[in-house]
């Protein structure tokens, strides 16, 4: 799928290019519904930056828990919305960072996708730069 990075989250699409290539496994999303997430563990965190707890189709975002959280667990993660959907965790309404969007011409095999990952369990996912 083709993502175009937002604007308004400059740093945060400059941090996950520093991660490309990423070979991971892409899951459901437990708790924002139509979500599927990847985990990474960034070198380099980028800051709060274009931030929203509303999520819609196509939607790309990139969570970590921040310095201030409570319970702190080390979770970071991006986040793929097949649907729109509130981001949350198990505290509640989770603040992400939305930095790209998934080309419209995709929607629907990012819902099959996500559909699949939802009822089959987890699977293998390559993100990496277009045409690299």
């Amino acid at each position: 799928m083709h993502v175009t990075t937002l604007a308004q989250a400059p740093k945060t699409a400059q941090a996950v290019r520093a991660e490309l290539p990423i070979e991971a496994r892409v899951y459901q999303a437990r708790w924002s519904g139509k979500e599927s997430f990847v985990p990474v563990n960034f070198k380099a965190k980028p800051p709060r930056e274009n931030q929203s707890i509303r999520a819609s189709l196509g939607d790309v975002i990139y969570f970590c828990e921040w310095s201030e959280s409570y319970n702190y667990t080390g979770f970071e993660a991006i986040g793929m919305f097949y649907g729109p959907e509130i981001i949350r965790e198990w505290r509640g309404d989770a603040p992400a960072n939305v930095f790209g969007r998934i080309d419209p011409a995709e929607h629907e095999l990012l819902l099959k996708i996500g559909e699949r990952v939802w009822r089959e369990g987890g699977e293998g996912i390559s993100i990496r730069e277009a045409g690299a």
